[in-house]
């Protein structure tokens, strides 16, 4: 699959394109049945197969949210897709003067310079300034056919990003990972941390989750995939208040039947179930015990 970030230079293209439209954060199970559909518009027709999204979520760009916290990386999601056979990924480089763009010019910018032939999008998909943009006004376009994805169901609620990250404040991993079709997970390097782990009998790996949406502090049950090869693991996400509290939530993840350096390593957490929320314990034994009887649990559920 081919990356190309598209900037305020139009880029043009010779195939044809059949492309799905937003901002894909999660890649949940909604956003699959579009990007089913282009795959099967594109057999069809003999076009390319393509998604269009931003590099920067529009909201953070536009001052209404102090962060970014995704779903999923942008490397995440490039692999996702590659796995589903995309031929390419157009990124727009979001900022103030993509967001004052109005329809016309947007459609002009970046889908006619692309050579899209056909667009699918979601049945709620507004862009360009304003939002003054939406479905009716791409098939009001005579360049490009256009089809529409109604919203897709679970639990008969429709699937969203927000709904994920509801989700994920509540540790419901089941529910979550039925929303994604897949499990969740956070990939980031391991770096360095207090190692209170290791003066404990379990020593964790600390990993740098960037901007990743975490679930709700607690303990789960996981997989650590290091080097392609996969681990039972016992992760924990929160501010450590049996000891001097952080400042702000760590992920530390306990891999079972392991000892090897992975410092400075990128390796995949993917969770599968909350054991317990995180607690302040009233001494180093106590937490010690839990933890024994956290590792038993994580070792009957792989069984």
């Amino acid at each position: 699959m081919k990356v190309i970030y598209l900037n305020k230079e139009q880029l043009y293209i010779e195939d044809p394109i059949c492309v799905a439209l937003g901002f894909f954060d999660g890649l949940h199970k909604g956003h699959m049945a579009l990007v089913d559909k282009v795959i099967d518009i594109a057999r069809e027709k003999g076009y390319k197969k393509a998604l269009m999204t931003f590099d920067h979520h529009p909201l953070y760009v536009l001052g209404k949210i102090e962060e970014e916290h995704y779903l999923t990386s942008m490397s995440d999601r490039i692999k996702l897709l590659e796995d589903k056979g995309m031929d390419y990924l157009f990124v727009i480089c979001f900022d103030k003067e993509v967001a004052s763009l109005s329809p016309q010019d947007f459609i002009d910018h970046y889908l006619k310079a692309c050579h899209v032939k056909h667009v699918v999008c979601g049945y709620d998909f507004r862009f360009a300034s304003h939002n003054q943009g939406d479905i009716h006004t791409l098939k009001e376009c005579p360049d490009f056919d256009v089809s529409v994805i109604d919203k897709v169901l679970y639990k008969n609620e429709k699937i969203s990003s927000s709904r994920i990250r509801s989700i994920l404040d509540q540790g419901s991993i089941d529910d979550m990972n039925e929303l994604l079709g897949r499990h969740y997970c956070i990939c980031g390097h391991v770096i360095s941390g207090r190692h209170i782990g290791h003066t404990i009998g379990f020593p964790t790996a600390n990993v740098d989750y960037g901007h990743y949406y975490l679930p709700r502090q607690g303990v789960y049950i996981t997989k650590v995939y290091i080097d392609g090869q996969s681990y039972m693991g016992m992760c924990n996400i929160g501010y450590n208040p049996t000891f001097d509290a952080l400042s702000k939530p760590s992920l530390e993840v306990y891999i079972l039947d392991f000892s090897e350096d992975i410092y400075h390593k990128k390796i995949k957490v993917e969770f599968y179930k909350q054991l317990r929320l995180e607690k302040k314990f009233s001494s180093c034994e106590e937490l010690i015990e839990q933890l024994k009887k956290d590792k038993d649990e994580v070792k009957l559920y792989f069984q």
